[in-house]
């Protein structure tokens, strides 16, 4: 059974455009590998650079396929504009500071608060 992850739009449209980042990083480390093969005589297993520009891409790749596994089970939150009395993904809340008497609003989105 697959997990499934929830997403409001907006921070879905950050995730795909991590996606499209690391993909784009992940053509320019292909091309790094490739030309790191060509510029030594030394063997590829003595290359330094090789062995960067392949730690970079397999890092990458694997952050890629991640994300996109998390991309593929996501279930995007609708929040309605209506008031509610529950707070859940979506909510704005009021926090006060009572040390200092300071108020904040607080967009409830996940793993980050805005």
């Amino acid at each position: 059974m697959s997990k499934t992850y929830k997403f409001l739009p907006e921070d879905f449209l950050v995730l795909l455009d991590k996606i499209t980042d690391l993909e784009q990083k992940i053509l320019l480390f292909g091309r790094e590998l490739g030309e790191s093969t060509e510029q030594s005589s030394e063997t590829w297993h003595d290359n330094a650079t090789y062995d960067v520009a392949r730690f970079n891409f397999e890092t990458t790749a694997a952050e890629l396929q991640k994300l996109i596994e998390i991309r593929n089970s996501a279930k995007i939150i609708k929040i309605g504009n209506k008031p509610s009395k529950k707070v859940r993904l979506g909510s704005v809340v009021k926090i006060l500071n009572q040390n200092t008497g300071q108020t904040q609003l607080v967009k409830i989105t996940g793993d980050t608060i805005h």
